[in-house]
């Protein structure tokens, strides 16, 4: 054994210099497996635009997600197993037979530290930065150590059919799930107005909503007879401000069709006041309750249709709805002049929340941050029904946890508007 100045062992020199080489190795390959894992394959996405010159290795690595990270798995053990062996070597030549314990002791505060910890917290607070500075020496090893990952993809594989579980490194990086919590936090965070965070939820939970949660009941319809004049269905229409309104037969259950209000001109022109309206129907289109708000939207869009009528499972009319009712799940309330300016939820400004009656459920608990939950109604009106067990009269009011919920306005057993108001701490239901 050589010794150079001062009467250290060249070979130890040699072994001292191989083992920062593994821990410099040992910090790319954590900082790279992090910043690939933190990414995902949206991210990886966006970078091929971001960085143009790297747009191919991106495409690359979003390709092969699963054997890049195999990769960095793979190259930090032999990198951290190589370390340990060096620093022991190192140790047994300083310390002789305590050498190997004082390794293990070292070794571990700065494998932990220097080669996991930092690397890795660097990663995620700079992943693109990380990745578009280590992806060129990733290929280069993904290169050499591409027959090794391909023998331990293969074991795991096998492991996993031994043990009954399908190691699918296809599936999706991005579940719905994620998604909602990606928006909840991109809006806390400041990255998305509450406008943009809304609707992008719209559009999440659009598949998920129920026509009958969105149509307007049949108690709200604004119908007219099938054999009504020219003449009462203009001043219907100018009074109300609607474009479209179905007609029926007798009752509400016997829809014949749809008036338009365009279809009124030729008679109006001329002069033809008095002829009945049943020869200028539309063919109306019903649509189940039970159906989701996209099929509904599929259905009508494909028909040029811009109002269906919603039908209960005993053939019954439930209701209708509109295109615009589909969208506002989207975009919001969209008003028009002839639209009732009155906000679906009023703050009064001193803890209470003057409520319409028709409001979602899903809606007033989204808007007042309380989980008001009830499996059998979907709106406000029919939660006070639940609760008090019975109508109310105008006035009356129930206690619901921390809430006082009042009747305001009640007309025909209909629960037209209620106030909300917060009083204190919540209740045993």
């Amino acid at each position: 054994m050589r010794r150079i100045d001062g009467g250290v062992s060249s070979d130890i020199v040699g072994s001292i210099g191989l083992l920062l080489v593994c821990l410099l190795i040992s910090f790319f390959f954590s900082a790279t497996e992090t910043a690939i894992t933190a990414a995902g394959k949206i991210k990886l996405k966006s970078f091929e635009n971001a960085y143009p010159q790297r747009k191919k290795g991106f495409q690359w690595l979003g390709d092969n997600v699963q054997r890049a990270l195999t990769v960095t798995l793979v190259g930090n053990n032999i990198v951290n197993i190589a370390a340990s062996a060096l620093a022991t070597t190192v140790a047994t030549g300083f310390l002789g037979r305590r050498g190997p314990l004082v390794a293990v002791v070292v070794m571990t505060t700065i494998i932990v530290i220097f080669c996991e910890i930092l690397p890795k917290s660097i990663s995620i607070a700079y992943k693109e930065r990380v990745l578009n500075a280590t992806l060129p020496a990733l290929q280069v090893i993904y290169l050499v150590l591409g027959p090794a990952v391909y023998l331990v993809q293969k074991v795991v594989w096998f492991i996993g059919r031994l043990i009954g579980l399908t190691l699918d490194a296809s599936k999706s990086f991005l579940t719905r799930a994620d998604l909602e919590i990606m928006i909840e936090e991109s809006g806390e965070s400041g990255a998305l107005e509450e406008d943009e965070r809304k609707m992008i939820h719209g559009v999440i939970a659009f598949e998920e909503t129920r026509v009958s949660e969105v149509m307007i009941p049949r108690t709200d319809m604004m119908t007219v007879p099938y054999d009504t004049t020219v003449a009462e269905a203009s001043k219907i229409f100018l009074e109300t401000g609607h474009s479209r309104v179905p007609a029926y037969e007798k009752e509400l259950d016997k829809i014949t069709g749809v008036l338009y209000a365009k279809d009124l001109l030729g008679p109006l022109s001329g002069g033809h006041l008095e002829d009945r309206v049943e020869g200028l129907l539309r063919k109306p289109l019903f649509i189940p309750e039970t159906i989701k708000t996209d099929e509904a939207f599929e259905l009508m869009k494909k028909s040029q249709i811009h109002i269906s009528i919603v039908v209960d499972e005993y053939g019954g009319t439930a209701g209708l709805v509109t295109l615009e009712d589909l969208l506002e799940e989207i975009v919001g309330d969209i008003q028009d002049e002839y639209d009732d300016e009155t906000p679906d939820v009023f703050d009064e400004g001193d803890g209470s929340y003057l409520v319409q009656g028709y409001v979602n459920i899903e809606d007033l608990s989204e808007t007042l941050g309380y989980p008001f939950e009830f499996d059998d109604v979907d709106t406000v009106a029919g939660m006070l029904l639940t609760i008090i067990g019975n109508f109310p009269e105008e006035g009356q009011s129930v206690r619901f946890g921390p809430w006082s919920i009042s009747a305001v306005e009640v007309v025909d057993h209909r629960i037209l508007q209620v106030r909300i108001e917060m009083i204190g701490e919540d209740e045993d239901q």
